[in-house]
């Protein structure tokens, strides 16, 4: 496994302790969230980078046809911070609204390094949210060359919701091949995302363990809370107790 480190593109005061996390191999690779209006500066260093689109909450929905320009111009920013950075993936929200729509959207986009992120399928505000079924990921791929970002936690809530068996959900996504995933902890009782501290939640890591060995990609990055902004110290804490839980080395 090659485990990842979030950061937002704000995060820049967090740079140095990266850098170190990544040159003692602690961390593998950085997953940047790229904030509309920032700088990529701070980050033009040459470590390993994932780049995430900005998702609903900045105004990137794929699924809402008066949002297009606005998301359009933010996916490409996205790509060119990609291009920048030597990014390996650039992972996408497909957001809320009409499925039709969002797959429309995606076929006028063009890159291989794309990866579709699974959603709950109860968004926080209650919205209905696109992406939440392994069938609606498989349509938005459709023929195009990108993949899919298997987000754990996402998988689970989904699973939660419809009142079915979390693991046999998430492997209806593994016959999709992910190409990387994320990973945090939460509770079976609660549909909406939570991303708590590992160990803080009810998941079966030695499940999802199995499911990202038997992958074609090793790509799993961190999705747990940051409470003290200025500092990677929960971030470690939570990949050791993932890599304790797992008995990884």
């Amino acid at each position: 496994m090659k485990f990842g480190l979030k950061l937002w593109s704000i995060n820049t005061n967090l740079v140095d302790q990266a850098v170190s996390l990544i040159d003692s191999k602690i961390f593998d690779y950085i997953e940047l969230f790229v904030v509309p209006g920032s700088t990529i500066e701070f980050f033009s260093i040459d470590i390993p980078y994932v780049i995430h689109i900005p998702h609903d909450t900045f105004g990137v929905n794929i699924g809402d046809s008066s949002l297009d320009r606005h998301s359009l111009k933010l996916i490409n920013e996205s790509i060119n911070w990609a291009d920048s950075l030597d990014a390996k993936y650039i992972i996408l929200h497909p957001g809320y609204g009409s499925l039709e729509h969002a797959s429309c959207f995606l076929s006028k986009i063009s890159d291989p390094r794309l990866l579709i992120e699974n959603m709950p399928k109860i968004g926080l505000g209650g919205e209905l949210m696109i992406g939440y079924s392994s069938a609606q990921i498989e349509y938005l791929i459709g023929d195009n060359e990108m993949g899919l970002c298997l987000d754990l936690a996402h998988a689970v809530k989904g699973a939660v919701s419809l009142g079915i068996d979390y693991k046999s959900y998430i492997k209806e996504f593994m016959n999709l091949d992910p190409r990387m995933f994320h990973i945090s902890d939460g509770t079976l009782n609660v549909e909406t995302d939570q991303h708590l501290n590992i160990g803080e939640g009810e998941y079966d890591f030695s499940f999802m363990q199995q499911c990202i060995d038997s992958s074609s990609t090793g790509f799993v990055t961190m999705e747990t809370p940051r409470i003290n902004l200025g500092s990677l110290a929960e971030d470690i804490l939570n990949l050791e107790r993932l890599r304790c839980i797992l008995n990884y080395k």
